[in-house]
């Protein structure tokens, strides 16, 4: 090892282009190494990284994001280190990825793959659904984190001594961990699917939410008419572009409920968009002839527009019920014969189809996306077999059991 990249739990953070070439140098001849991120978002549209922690099964480092945000130029010198997180032959480990691959992919357009997530290995493994790492690494490894950091600002220099202490423990028992999840999925057969629902935040679209998708998702409550969702489309074109432009969160500028306002009224002038409430006076004093241009815009274009299809919350009979209390309770049974989060089994919006389909079969259910191929390896017939009247369950005792039933 470098005696210059070495560093020690007190030391600043690393800052200078030199040294993440030389960190990227040593860790570029590891396997497996992990990491963390630390950012701030209270008041922004995208995460403000400041900090990246990155370990070796040994050794940890801390760098500065915060020395290489902004210009083209700044950021190229933590590109070497960009390269080991993008490196297929390297598993990178973390825990809760979605936020720190958010962090990666909005600040410096990178995504860490391949990755293990720790949580979503752990709920695998029968440690529950969204363990902290703290409550993970005491089951795991018998260690205890320090608390109190969730609402640190990780943004000042120097960083106190506490706080440069807290970021390598949150990292360096993260590879450890990992290796320890690695031979529990191993054992049970699961570790194609950790790696599948892992590489779920390996997604770059999962970052990039484009305004057509999120105007469906509101025009599925079925309370626009086609004029109203073209005009909402239009309006959440200009609040997107408007808030990435800020780097503001969207509630700032205008929040959904806003924008389907806005689309159900379609406001003609100033005086009438004035009366909005929730646009702030300075948002109007600046948008108003966007907004309503956008009214207009999507007013006009609401011929060609195809109206997304409404969701129906599906209402079961009084005797569906009863079943989907007694599938549930089955789940979970299964659930914890398997070691396995219940929601990785079948979550409770997926038992009514699951019922009405049974003539499917398992291999049906996949086919329909009811039921997921992990979850259909898993418990697919023993579900099956439930809802054929071939399982019951008995009271034991205190217990809930399951008794099969031959035919």
């Amino acid at each position: 090892m470098s005696q210059s990249i070495s560093q020690s739990p007190l030391e600043q953070p690393i800052s200078r282009p030199e040294q993440i070439a030389e960190l990227a140098t040593l860790l570029s001849g590891e396997s497996v190494i992990a990491f963390d991120t630390e950012f701030i978002r209270e008041s922004t549209f995208y995460p403000v990284v400041e900090l990246i922690q990155v370990a070796t099964k040994n050794q940890s480092w801390l760098v500065d994001a915060q020395a290489f945000r902004g210009s083209s130029e700044k950021k190229k010198g933590l590109e070497p280190l960009l390269a080991v997180f993008r490196d297929k032959a390297i598993l990178k480990i973390v825990h809760a990825a979605q936020g720190d691959q958010e962090c990666l992919f909005t600040a410096f357009g990178a995504i860490a793959s391949p990755s293990l997530d720790t949580a979503v290995a752990a709920s695998l493994c029968g440690y529950g659904d969204g363990i902290g790492l703290g409550n993970l690494l005491k089951s795991l490894l018998g260690v205890n984190l320090k608390k109190g950091h969730a609402r640190t600002n990780w943004g000042v220099r120097p960083l106190p001594e506490q706080l440069l202490e807290y970021a390598h423990l949150d990292v360096i028992h993260l590879v450890e961990a990992g290796s320890k999840l690695l031979a529990e999925l191993d054992r049970l057969g699961r570790r194609d699917w950790g790696f599948e629902l892992s590489a779920r935040f390996e997604d770059p679209s999962l970052y990039e939410t484009d305004p057509d998708t999120l105007s469906q998702r509101l025009a599925r409550g079925g309370k626009l008419d086609a004029r109203g969702f073209s005009v909402l489309k239009e309006l959440m074109v200009w609040r997107e572009a408007r808030v990435r432009q800020l780097n503001l969160p969207r509630r700032w500028v205008a929040d959904d409920q806003v924008l389907m306002d806005l689309a159900q009224v379609r406001p003609k002038d100033a005086a009438h968009l004035s009366a909005f409430r929730g646009l702030g006076k300075g948002e109007l004093k600046h948008s108003s002839d966007a907004i309503l241009s956008a009214v207009q815009k999507g007013l006009a274009s609401a011929g060609d527009v195809e109206m997304p299809e409404r969701s129906r919350a599906e209402i079961p009979s009084d005797d569906e019920k009863r079943v989907i209390d007694l599938l549930q309770c089955y789940v979970g049974i299964l659930s914890d014969q398997h070691q396995i989060a219940v929601k990785h089994v079948a979550t409770s919006s997926q038992l009514l189809p699951l019922l009405r389909a049974r003539e499917l079969g398992v291999t049906g259910w996949v086919s329909a996306g009811l039921i997921s191929e992990g979850a259909a390896r898993l418990v697919g017939d023993e579900i099956h077999a439930f809802l054929a009247g071939k399982r019951a369950l008995s009271v034991s005792g205190r217990r809930v059991q399951v008794v099969s039933i031959s035919s």
